[in-house]
């Protein structure tokens, strides 16, 4: 019977994964055939944020994703050792790699419920929105309903789904590292830890899979945030924002209204002027400076 179940096991996660390279697909095209890329990364139409990203949920936020990718390579390769030799290592990468994402998420759980609980509470409004959501992500609906920093969907799955998929999967991957004081009450360890291994790795191609799918929506709907996630990118302060207008005004001057108002009716919302500015740059460059011969 187990070893049914991890032939199913294994079915189960590759349509996991093949699920989540569909959903990437399906982004991809979608964004590109409904405009939407263009929108945004031509024309720099991106979500607005109220706040700066704090520096450290970003900090956190990177040292679980690292984490998480030495959990999942070593955790592959404990299930199919490809190369001889490496398992007793990959078993100490996946052993620390383990602990650091407990201990990370236990901080991050700390910091949503007293500093960030807001952001993470789930409302009647948001169970009215994630509908719009849906179809917005299915090209149904063109505009994203923005109700909050996160919507309903986000809410309850990185603020209730994957804390909880995370616990279980801790709780199973500690059962198989110490069966005996996990698994003695079963009466009977060896088939409650194999059991153990086939729901942790069930568990973890479905936490792999939701995580590729966030990685999908993180890129195609604020790229600017992920790459602010990762310090690729410099966040706006407050001192920042007086230069920006500055620019803004300036800008403005050099604008043919006409053109502005065309640019504007070939989307959804209006394009602010520094955008304006740069298709009207690329559409009509100055001319290069003829050297000396």
């Amino acid at each position: 019977m187990l070893a049914s179940l991890n032939v199913w096991a294994d079915v189960i996660a590759a349509g996991l994964v093949g699920a989540a390279v569909l959903f990437w697909i399906v982004q991809l095209v979608g964004n590109g055939v409904s405009g939407r890329f263009r929108q945004k990364f031509r024309f720099g139409q991106w979500p607005e944020h109220d706040e700066v990203i704090p520096v450290f949920p970003r900090l956190i936020h990177f040292l679980h994703v690292v984490n998480m990718i030495m959990l999942a390579v070593s955790g592959i390769y404990i299930r199919f050792p490809f190369y001889p030799g490496l398992k007793p290592f990959n078993q100490q990468v996946h052993y620390i790699a383990m602990w650091a994402v407990i201990v990370f998420m236990i901080i991050r759980i700390v910091y949503a419920i007293f500093i960030d609980r807001k952001a993470f509470t789930f409302t009647k409004q948001d169970a009215k929105v994630m509908p719009q959501a849906m179809m917005y992500y299915m090209f149904v609906r063109k505009h994203y309903p923005h109700l909050s920093k996160y919507n309903g969907m986000q809410k309850l799955t990185y603020g209730y789904a994957f804390p909880v998929l995370l616990t279980f999967l801790a709780i199973t991957g500690l059962s198989m590292f110490w069966p005996n004081q996990f698994l003695g009450w079963t009466g009977s360890v060896a088939s409650a830890a194999a059991l153990a291994r086939v729901i942790h790795f069930t568990l973890a191609a479905l936490i792999i899979t939701v995580t590729l799918i966030h990685i999908c929506l993180s890129f195609v709907e604020d790229f600017p945030a992920l790459m602010i996630f990762f310090g690729l990118r410099r966040q706006y302060w407050e001192e920042d924002y007086d230069e920006y207008y500055e620019e803004d005004e300036e800008v403005e001057e050099q604008i043919d209204p006409r053109r502005a108002e065309q640019l504007d009716d070939q989307l959804d919302e209006p394009l602010d002027n520094v955008a304006v500015a740069k298709v009207l740059a690329a559409e009509d460059p100055p001319p290069k400076k003829k050297g000396k011969n």
